[in-house]
């Protein structure tokens, strides 16, 4: 029965920071061919219920592990610990948070912005991969302190790639 499965085992893919993406998309577009309701047309009212069940876990299951952030978070819960809410983090992250959120309110205030923004954004995305093979490397040791400081910056620079291409899109007027 899915409801006992992590998402990992729903989809037969190894219980790892880096999934086999393909893998995980085949494994759930023949699982959502199987759970398809046109297939429970002819079923009682409590199996389509139970089978809505079931596409709504595979489909969030398939969320969670498609995506780097929610896919480390969960795999992180599942060795046995928790984000804090609100965490101390290491003053060398806090001083790049505070460095990096700097450097994109100065581009944002530049009326010509749009080469430094995208150049920012790939720098970003070039260290968002870089921590993700830290993660990687965390998660195969099961350094569970190092896992979670990784993840507090994999969200900042997340959230930070998000404000950048939504800056992107509705550019602030200057004058």
């Amino acid at each position: 029965m899915l409801f006992e499965k992590n998402y990992f085992e729903i989809f037969d893919v190894a219980q790892t920071y880096d999934v086999d993406q393909k893998g995980l998309l085949k494994s759930y577009l023949g699982l959502q061919r199987k759970f398809h309701p046109d297939r429970y047309i002819a079923s009682s009212e409590a199996e389509k219920r139970i089978n809505m069940q079931w596409v709504a876990e595979i489909n969030l299951a398939f969320e969670t592990l498609s995506d780097d952030l929610q896919r480390s978070i969960y795999l992180l819960k599942l060795n046995g610990h928790e984000l804090e809410e609100n965490p101390t983090l290491d003053k060398r992250i806090l001083l790049k948070q505070i460095e990096l959120r700097e450097d994109l309110e100065e581009i944002k205030l530049d009326s010509n912005y749009q080469l430094a923004l995208k150049e920012f954004k790939k720098e970003t995305e070039k260290e968002l991969e870089s921590l993700k093979s830290h993660l990687k490397a965390a998660f195969s040791i099961g350094d569970s302190e190092a896992i979670k400081n990784l993840i507090y910056e994999q969200q900042f620079l997340t959230k930070l790639i998000g404000e950048i291409e939504l800056f992107d899109q509705t550019p602030l007027e200057i004058d």
